[in-house]
C-alpha cells in the first residue's frame, strides 16, 4: 500500500481540507496520512475562523511522520504561515520521482484568508521548485503574480511565468472564468485545455478535490498529462453527483461516497441478474398479472427512481415461457420503484419488490407458510389520491406502516374501477423475491 501525505487545515464539516485529502486517497487505493496546519471553524455557509495549529505541536507531528513511514506523494493546501511552510519544507521527500502537489490557498470561498503574506512568499520560494505540480485558481493566480488573471489568455501568461518559479507543471484552474470554465495544464511543452459545462452549485473544497485527484493519480504512476486528464474527469463526475448537508449552504462532494454507490449499482445489477436466471430456471408464468411483472431493486438508502434498478418493457409470458424484454437497469420501472422508495422509508432492509398476479390460492399459501400478508382496501384512497399520478402508491404504503410493526412480505388489494387486483411482493433481495414467490405460487 502506497502512503500519501496530506498537509492541509481541518474542516470539521469534511468539506476541504485533509478531511477532503483523506477521502479521495482512501476511494483511490491509497493510505492517507495527515498533517493539519490549523483547524478551520467551517459550516455549510463559509468559514467562520481559523485556529492554527501551534508551532510545537505540528512540529512534533511532522517529526513522528519523519522516518517512521514511507511517504509515497504529497499534497499541500492551506500552509497558514512562514513558520507552519518552514517546518512542512523538512517532510518533502528528496527523491524528485515522487510526487508532490501545491494548492497555493490564499483565502477560503467567503474570503476569509488562509495564509499570510510571508508565508505564501516562502511557499513559493522554498515549496514550488521541489513541486511536481501547482494547481492555482483565478484568485490565488492572481495573488501568486501580484496582478489580475481574467482570461484564458491571462491563464496562458500566467501559466508560462509562474512555471518559472520552480514546479514542473502548472494547472490554472478557471472555474471562475466569465463564460465556459475552462481548466489549463502547461508543463513547459505543452498546454492542455480542459472545458467543461457549468453546474449552477456553490460547491465547497473543489479545490482541494482537484489536487488531491491529482496527487493520487501521479502518485499511481500517471503521467502528468494522464493525470490532469483523470482527475479533470473524475471532478466533473464528483461534482454532478454534490448534495448539500444542511437545508442551505454549499455543495458536498464526496469520492468514497460516489465509489460506494457505483459498487452497490453493480451489486444490485448483479442480483437482478441472477434473479432473472432462477425465475426463467422456474418459468412461474402463473405469476405475471394481466399488466405484467417487474422486479425492482434499490441501493441502500434510495433517494429516486434513479437508485431501484428493474427490467425495462417488464416481464411478460409467450407460449409459455417466461419472456424478458432486456436486462435491467436504473430508472427503468417508476411503478416498482415508488413502491420500494417508500417501503425502505420505514422498513430500510427491504429494497425489493415485484407485482405478481392476484390470486387468493397464492394468499392462502403465503399465510399457511408463515409470511405476513396484508390487505389494502383501494377504496379507501381519497379522490385527491386517486386523481394524481402515483400518489396512490404512497398513500398504500404510507397506510400500512402506520398500522404495521413488522414489515410485510405482501401487500395486496382486490382492484378498484379500472384497476388490476395485484399482489405486491416485498423482499430483502431478488432472490428472496424469487424464493417466495415460489413458495405462494407452487
Amino acid at each position: 500500500m502506497k502512503n500519501v501525505l496530506a498537509i492541509a487545515g481541518f474542516d470539521p464539516t469534511s468539506g476541504a481540507g485533509i478531511t477532503k485529502d483523506l477521502d479521495i486517497f482512501f476511494s483511490l487505493g491509497l493510505h492517507g496520512l495527515s498533517l493539519p496546519t490549523c483547524v478551520v471553524m467551517q459550516g455549510p455557509k463559509g468559514v467562520e475562523d481559523v485556529y492554527p495549529i501551534p508551532d510545537e505541536q505540528f512540529r512534533a507531528m511532522a517529526k513522528s511522520l519523519q522516518g517512521n513511514v514511507s511517504i509515497n506523494g504529497v499534497k499541500i493546501g492551506a500552509a497558514l504561515d512562514e513558520t507552519h511552510v518552514g517546518i512542512l519544507s523538512h517532510l518533502l521527500p528528496d527523491n524528485s520521482e515522487i510526487p508532490v502537489v501545491v494548492d497555493p490557498i490564499v483565502a477560503a470561498k467567503n474570503g476569509r484568508v488562509l495564509i499570510t503574506e510571508a508565508g505564501l512568499k516562502t511557499l513559493i520560494t522554498t515549496i514550488f521548485p521541489r513541486a511536481t505540480a501547482i494547481t492555482p485558481n483565478l484568485d490565488e493566480a492572481s495573488a501568486l503574480l501580484g496582478k489580475p488573471v481574467k482570461t484564458p489568455e491571462d491563464m496562458m501568461a500566467s501559466a508560462r511565468t509562474l512555471l518559472n518559479t520552480g514546479p514542473r507543471a502548472v494547472v490554472v484552474k478557471g472555474g471562475h472564468l466569465q463564460g465556459e470554465p475552462t481548466d489549463i495544464l502547461f508543463d513547459g511543452k505543452e498546454t492542455t485545455l480542459w472545458k467543461k459545462k457549468r453546474i449552477r452549485r456553490e460547491i465547497h473544497g473543489t479545490g482541494c478535490t482537484f489536487s488531491s485527484l491529482l496527487t493520487a493519480f501521479l502518485v499511481h504512476g500517471y503521467p502528468i498529462k494522464e493525470a490532469f486528464l483523470a482527475t479533470e474527469r473524475l471532478t466533473e463526475d464528483l461534482v454532478r453527483e454534490s448534495y448539500r448537508i444542511s437545508e442551505e449552504g454549499y455543495f458536498y462532494t464526496s469520492a468514497g461516497l460516489l465509489n460506494s454507490r457505483l459498487a452497490a449499482k453493480w451489486s444490485v445489477l448483479r442480483a437482478l441478474r441472477g434473479a432473472k436466471e432462477r425465475l426463467c430456471l422456474l418459468n412461474l408464468v402463473e405469476c405475471i398479472p394481466e399488466v405484467q411483472m417487474n422486479i425492482g431493486y434499490a441501493i441502500e438508502a434510495p433517494n429516486g427512481t434513479e437508485d431501484v434498478a428493474a427490467f425495462p418493457g417488464r416481464i411478460s409470458h409467450y407460449s409459455g415461457r417466461i419472456y424478458f424484454k432486456g436486462e435491467p437497469d436504473f430508472g427503468a420501472s417508476s411503478h416498482v420503484a415508488r413502491l420500494i422508495i417508500n417501503f425502505a422509508k420505514h422498513y430500510p432492509f427491504i429494497r425489493a419488490c415485484a407485482n405478481v398476479r392476484y390470486d387468493r390460492a397464492f394468499l392462502k399459501r403465503a399465510r399457511d407458510k408463515g409470511l405476513h400478508v396484508v390487505f389494502f382496501d383501494r377504496k379507501q384512497e381519497p379522490v385527491r389520491i386517486k386523481q394524481t399520478e402515483g400518489k396512490s402508491l404512497d398513500f398504500l404504503v404510507e397506510r400500512v406502516a402506520a398500522d404495521e410493526e413488522n414489515p410485510p412480505d405482501i401487500i395486496y388489494d382486490e382492484g378498484d374501477v379500472g384497476k388490476e387486483p395485484i399482489i405486491r411482493l416485498f423482499a430483502r433481495d431478488p432472490l428472496e423475491l424469487i424464493n417466495k414467490m415460489e413458495m405462494i405460487a407452487r
